[in-house]
C-alpha cells in the first residue's frame, strides 16, 4: 500500500496544489491520503480528482483578495473557504470523493489531549467540512472548532508530518509533501505562551503541547529523515522559501503552483520507481 502525507503551511500549500496537479493528471495513485491544515485541503481535491481547485481556492479570482497590508494577511475567511466554496465559487464534488475507496484522514488536534485525532469521514459533508475547518483552526487566530461536543484546532500542532500514522496504517511506501524547505523552521508557539494560557487556560495539556510544538517538530523532521536514508519516504519540498503563510501576492503565488507542477514532472521516474508503478 502507497501512501501520501501533505503537510500544512497556509497559502505555502500553493506549491502542493502544484505537486498534486501534477500526479493527478499523471494518474499517480495511492491507497491512503492524509493532509493536516491547508494539506487536508489538497488531499480533499486530489482524492477527488479535482485538478485547480486547490490552486483556486488559495488564490480566488476575488479584489477582496488581491493587495497587501497587515490587515490582508489576516483576512482568510476560514468559514467561507470551508463552507461556500465546496458549494458556490469552487464546488467539491462529494459524490466522487465518498465513493473513492482511497482512505483519506484529515488530522486535527484534540484541545482537552493536544494529541492527534484522524478524521475519516465518507458518508457526512458537513461533518467532513467541520473537520476540515479544524485541521486549518490556527491557535489565537482562530476559535477552535466543534465536533460531537469536542473541541478541535490546526492539526499541526499535534502532528505536523502523519508520516509515521500512514506506516502504522500499512503502508509500505510513502510520498510526503512539505510546505518549507529545508533551511526553515516551523512556528516556535513558546514565544505567545503568556497568550496562549489566557486562550486555552482550560485546557493545560493542549497549552503544553503548544510551549514544546517546535522542539516536537523538529524531533519529527528527524525521524523523518532517517525513513528517507530507510527508503520508506521520499520527499518532495521547496527549494527555498517562495512565499510565507499569508501570501497575498498573487504572482509570487500562481509562481509557486508552477514551481511545484514542473519540480515533481521532473521527478516523475523517481516517484514511479519508488511507488513501484510501471
Amino acid at each position: 500500500m502507497n501512501g501520501l502525507v501533505i503537510e500544512g503551511g497556509g497559502r505555502r500549500g500553493i506549491f502542493a496544489a502544484g505537486v498534486l496537479d501534477c500526479l493527478t493528471e499523471h494518474e499517480v495513485k495511492f491507497e491512503y491520503v492524509s493532509g493536516v491544515s491547508s494539506g487536508a485541503q489538497a488531499a480533499l481535491d486530489f482524492v477527488s480528482g479535482q485538478v485547480k481547485r486547490t490552486k483556486d481556492v488559495i488564490i480566488p479570482a476575488d479584489e477582496g483578495f488581491h493587495g497587501v497590508g497587515f490587515k490582508k494577511m489576516f483576512s482568510c475567511d476560514i468559514d467561507k473557504i470551508a463552507y461556500e466554496y465546496p458549494y458556490r465559487e469552487f464546488p467539491f464534488d462529494f459524490e466522487t470523493f465518498f465513493h473513492s475507496d482511497v482512505h483519506t484522514e484529515i488530522v486535527v488536534t484534540d484541545c482537552s489531549t493536544g494529541g492527534p485525532v484522524y478524521f475519516c469521514v465518507k458518508d457526512d459533508e458537513k461533518r467532513l467540512l467541520d473537520a476540515l475547518k479544524a485541521s486549518c483552526s490556527l491557535p489565537i487566530i482562530y476559535q477552535p472548532v466543534k465536533i460531537d461536543g469536542k473541541e478541535y484546532i490546526d492539526g499541526s500542532i499535534a502532528d505536523a508530518i502523519p508520516f509515521e500514522r500512514a506506516l502504522s496504517l500499512g503502508c509500505e511506501k510513502v510520498l510526503v509533501v512539505l510546505s518549507k524547505p529545508v533551511t526553515e523552521s516551523a512556528t516556535d508557539y513558546s514565544r505567545y505562551k503568556y497568550v496562549l494560557r489566557r486562550i486555552f487556560g482550560r485546557y493545560p495539556e493542549l497549552v503544553e503541547r503548544l510551549g514544546d510544538r517546535l522542539e516536537r517538530y523538529n524531533a519529527q523532521a528527524k525521524r523523518l529523515e532517517e525513513a528517507v536514508q530507510a527508503g520508506k519516504v521520499l520527499v518532495l519540498r521547496p527549494k527555498e522559501t517562495y512565499v510565507g503563510s499569508f501570501e497575498m501576492n498573487t504572482e509570487k503565488l500562481n509562481r509557486t503552483y508552477d514551481i511545484g507542477y514542473l519540480s515533481t514532472q521532473s521527478r516523475l521516474d523517481e516517484i514511479y520507481a519508488f511507488l513501484g508503478l510501471s
